[in-house]
């Protein structure tokens, strides 16, 4: 059975428009900046962009080109309060009780987690994502995110593909996490 591609998803269709304004994607509003060959691995689309928000998708060049599905995030939130855990339980309800370990995405000291689950599962309580992302609610993947804060802003970074291939999908966020540098 043949996967669609993220290029038929709702999310990849997103308007960009806000990146056009934008000097080397520069998000330093939102406390961070993307390096600009961080577009040549992965198109960038951002899905929010307000006064307490940034939430901006990365999806791998390579995969676009071979139709393979997988996603990452970046979400900024600029006005949450409470503990990193408090924040990262609060994240949805597949999440409320997952074990968190020490992470240091960004080499900034955080919590994460890696699991693999059904997108009906991953999703509970938030079931509209799942077409919006290209995703089927019976569809397994590989669900890892990390959890730290920067400054006063909480922040995560989401990783789902199916599973397999972690290595390579492991280096790619590797390389998302060289071409994000958040800023004070």
């Amino acid at each position: 059975m043949q996967i669609p591609g993220i290029s038929s998803a709702p999310v990849f269709s997103a308007d960009r428009s806000a990146l056009k304004s934008r000097t080397n994607i520069d998000f330093r509003d939102y406390g961070f900046e993307v390096a600009p060959g961080t577009a040549e691995l992965f198109d960038i689309v951002p899905t929010q962009l307000s006064d307490s928000e940034a939430f901006l998708f990365f999806f791998p060049r390579e995969d676009i080109a071979s139709g393979e599905w997988s996603l990452f995030n970046l979400h900024v939130f600029l006005k949450y309060q409470g503990s990193l855990a408090e924040f990262a339980h609060s994240r949805g309800e597949s999440v409320r009780a997952v074990e968190l370990t020490p992470a240091t995405p960004f080499g900034i000291a955080g919590l994460g987690y890696s699991r693999t689950i059904e997108m009906a599962d991953l999703f509970k309580g938030g079931e509209p994502v799942i077409p919006f992302i290209g995703g089927e609610p019976g569809r397994v993947v590989r669900d890892s995110h990390l959890y730290f804060n920067h400054q006063f802003r909480h922040c995560y970074t989401g990783l789902l593909h199916l599973p397999g291939r972690e290595t390579r999908y492991d280096a790619l966020r590797e390389a998302l996490f060289r071409g994000v540098r958040f800023v004070r």
